[in-house]
C-alpha cells in the first residue's frame, strides 16, 4: 500500500489529557483522534452542515497513522487566565489562572493511508502545493502548525520475530518486548502515554484506548514488535 509522508510543527503544541482539570496536561504526542481534525484541516472533500460529520471518514479503521518524533520532546507550563462563560469579556469577569502544559517547538514526521481514494489523493495534492482547506492547528485553535511534505511511500506489513527499529511511537498492542541491551548501547530514553486516545465514534466519544510507548529523545527504538510496516525498504514505522 501506499503511504504519505510529511511534518507537522509549531511553536507549542497542546494534547489535553482526559483526566486533567485545574492544572491542563498535555500529551508529548498529537493523539491519533486530533490528527483526523488535522487531515480534515488539510483535505476535506465537502462542506459540512454538522461538525462532527467529518469523522464518518475515520470509523472502522479507515484511516492509519504513524507517528515519528523529530526532535526531543521539550515541555514548558505557562500560567493562561480562563473564562468560566463564553462571548465579550465584561470589567467584573473573573478569571481563573490555571497552569497550562505545552510541548514546545514540537515537530512530528507523520504517516499518512486512507481506504477513501478521494480522500487520499485529495490530501496528496494539498500536501504537495501546500495548500490546506482550514488552518491546522496542534491541539488548540490558536497553535497554528505548518506541515512540509517528504513524499509517498509504499508500505510493506512486516512480521517477524527479530529484533525491530522503528522511528515511530509504538502502541502497547503491537508491542512484544524490549532488547535491554540495544536500548542502553542506542541511549534511550523512554517514556509511556497511558490512556492515549485511538478512535471515536461520531459523538466524539472515545471508544478505544491505548498506551504508546516513544523515546523522549527522539531516537529510534529497537523492539521485537507483532507487527510493523517497511517503508520504501529503508525504514519501519508502526500504523497503528
Amino acid at each position: 500500500m501506499k503511504v504519505l509522508v510529511f511534518d507537522i510543527k509549531g511553536h507549542y503544541a497542546h494534547y489535553k489529557k482526559i483526566y486533567a482539570t485545574t492544572s491542563a496536561i498535555s500529551y508529548v504526542i498529537p493523539t491519533k483522534t486530533s490528527l483526523y481534525g488535522y487531515f480534515w484541516a488539510l483535505a476535506c472533500l465537502e462542506k459540512l452542515d454538522d461538525k462532527n460529520n467529518y469523522l464518518r471518514y475515520f470509523t472502522n479503521k479507515q484511516c492509519l497513522v504513524g507517528i515519528g518524533i523529530q526532535v526531543p520532546i521539550i515541555m514548558q507550563r505557562i500560567n493562561i487566565n480562563l473564562r468560566a462563560v463564553l462571548g465579550r469579556m465584561k470589567l467584573n469577569d473573573n478569571r481563573k489562572p490555571t497552569t497550562t502544559e505545552f510541548v514546545y517547538k514540537p515537530e512530528y514526521r507523520i504517516y499518512f493511508w486512507h481506504k477513501n481514494t478521494s480522500f487520499y489523493e485529495r490530501m496528496k495534492y494539498n500536501l504537495q502545493y501546500q495548500i490546506s482547506e482550514y488552518t491546522p492547528t496542534l491541539g488548540l485553535a490558536n497553535l497554528i502548525s505548518t506541515f512540509i511534505f517528504i513524499g509517498e511511500f509504499e508500505a510493506k506489513l512486516q512480521n517477524t520475530d527479530n529484533l525491530i527499529e522503528v522511528k515511530t511511537i509504538i502502541p502497547k498492542s503491537k508491542f512484544i518486548d524490549f532488547d535491554s541491551n540495544a536500548l542502553i548501547d542506542n541511549e534511550n530514553e523512554i517514556i509511556e502515554q497511558s490512556m492515549y486516545p485511538v478512535e471515536m465514534d461520531l459523538e466524539r466519544n472515545v471508544t478505544e484506548r491505548d498506551d504508546v510507548i516513544l523515546d523522549r529523545k527522539a531516537k529510534p527504538i529497537k523492539a521485537y514488535l507483532k507487527e510493523y510496516y517497511e517503508i520504501n525498504g529503508l525504514y519501519n514505522a508502526v500504523l497503528f
